[in-house]
């Protein structure tokens, strides 16, 4: 597959704005006269400081700025001595200036500032090897301190700016993960988790509907900073990512789950019971019939947010609550066990099979609760929020109210981007 370009985002916009912005209060300098100001060290400023996020932006600002007074004032200082002592040649200069980092850098640690020490060494060396033989060397240390802070405040100022908000209806955007956010090779663009991440800073009411469990969630939504809870196990479970708790869930009734298992296992096929017990999520397997379904577990198991337990050590004491159960097997062979699970049990549960893609010839069958479905959790989410309504974003056609098909690309956000910016002035 051909790889797309990706856009240029906000973020290489602003840094190609503040130094046009920096270049121009150059010139404004020149003209009242106002010091004698070098841009290029406004624009160093400028890109350190614009950032994806303005936390980040203040952070880096933060550093900057610490950073370039300690070594103004330690080259101010190297300055002042040098002069006394009637100075020297460049050797001397040079080879003081570099045992003069090691005063530099230890002041960092005691003020606890280390992550200043490279703009503290880089302001220092500037002064000292580069000015020491000045007319007059004072005024460039006042006019380098002078232009970063020139660069921070344009910086933190474009990076913290947005248009003023007019409205925002109470809307709850609710998004899949696959082929929507994530592309099929489960990677997330950058400008999705950037973008994603302003606007929930911003104030949208934004989560996640997806089949995956909350594991398998993990990876492809790093980096998103999710307030709201996610719906999970497609509607089986309503998760709280931040306090790593489930907050509602639908569970298979225990003689419904008790029947799945036993039909499951006598037809030959071996079951994965997916229980919640004291708020953590616990994986019951047995014995492997084929080998698709151990690669599987070999693959799973090793995930941190996975708990597999052998049915051995299964006791239940009432306290358990079944929220689905998993079976992979060949096609022909999940498709029996299914139709069986519903002449039986009919509507008192629901039976999913999809293809095992990893697996040529597999299926995955699943066995939720009947009400466990994404609209029914859907529903809870929107009253526990207060939302009055909700959009959604899928990729299947005419099953959401907004149909995403770029394969994980940028649609998707910049959609919600519009329908949420949509009510600004």
């Amino acid at each position: 597959m051909k790889k797309p370009l990706p856009p240029i985002g906000a973020r290489i916009m602003k840094s190609s704005l503040g130094s046009l912005i920096c270049v121009g209060i150059y010139f404004l300098r020149e003209l009242l006269p106002i010091g004698s100001g070098i841009p290029f060290y406004s624009i160093l400023a400028v890109l350190w400081c614009i950032q994806p996020y303005t936390t980040s932006t203040l952070a880096m600002a933060k550093q900057r700025t610490i950073g370039t007074f300690l070594g103004a004032a330690y080259g101010l200082a190297f300055l002042l001595v040098f002069r006394a002592l009637g100075g020297g040649n460049k050797t001397t200069v040079y080879i003081t200036s570099c045992l003069m980092l090691i005063p530099v850098l230890y002041t960092t640690v005691l003020l606890e500032k280390r992550n200043a020490s490279y703009f503290s060494c880089v302001v220092f060396l500037t002064i000292a090897f580069n000015h020491s033989f000045d007319e007059n060397p004072y005024l460039f240390a006042f006019n380098r301190v002078l232009d970063t802070l020139i660069g921070i405040g344009v910086g933190v100022l474009l990076n913290s700016a947005h248009r003023p908000v007019k409205q925002k209806e109470n809307v709850l955007y609710v998004s899949g993960i696959d082929s929507v956010l994530v592309s099929s090779r489960e990677v997330m663009i950058p400008y999705n988790k950037v973008e994603l991440n302003r606007l929930i800073a911003q104030g949208v009411n934004f989560t996640i509907s997806t089949i995956r469990t909350p594991a398998s969630m993990m990876d492809p939504l790093s980096g998103i900073n999710l307030k709201l809870p996610v719906i999970a196990m497609d509607g089986a479970v309503l998760y709280d990512i931040r306090e790593n708790r489930y907050l509602d869930v639908f569970a298979l009734e225990r003689s419904a789950a008790a029947r799945v298992e036993a039909m499951i296992e006598s037809e030959g096929a071996h079951a994965f019971v997916n229980v919640l017990r004291d708020n953590t999520l616990l994986i019951y397997y047995g014995e492997f019939k084929n080998d698709a379904e151990k690669d599987m577990f070999d693959r799973l198991r090793r995930s941190p947010y996975r708990n597999y337990t052998g049915k051995a050590y299964r006791s239940d004491e009432g306290r358990e609550q079944v929220l689905y159960i998993m079976t992979l097997t060949r096609t022909d062979h999940a498709q029996k066990i299914a139709g069986r699970i519903r002449e039986v049990l009919g509507t008192t549960v629901r039976v999913m099979l999809y293809p095992a893609s990893e697996y040529d010839g597999y299926t995955y069958l699943k066995v939720y609760a009947a009400d466990a479905c994404k609209a029914n959790m859907l529903k809870i989410l929107q009253k526990r929020i207060g939302a009055d309504r909700v959009v959604t974003f899928g990729s299947i056609p005419g099953q959401y109210d907004v149909y995403v098909h770029d394969d994980g690309g940028n649609s998707a956000v910049k959609m919600l981007k519009r329908l949420y910016e949509g009510k600004r002035w």
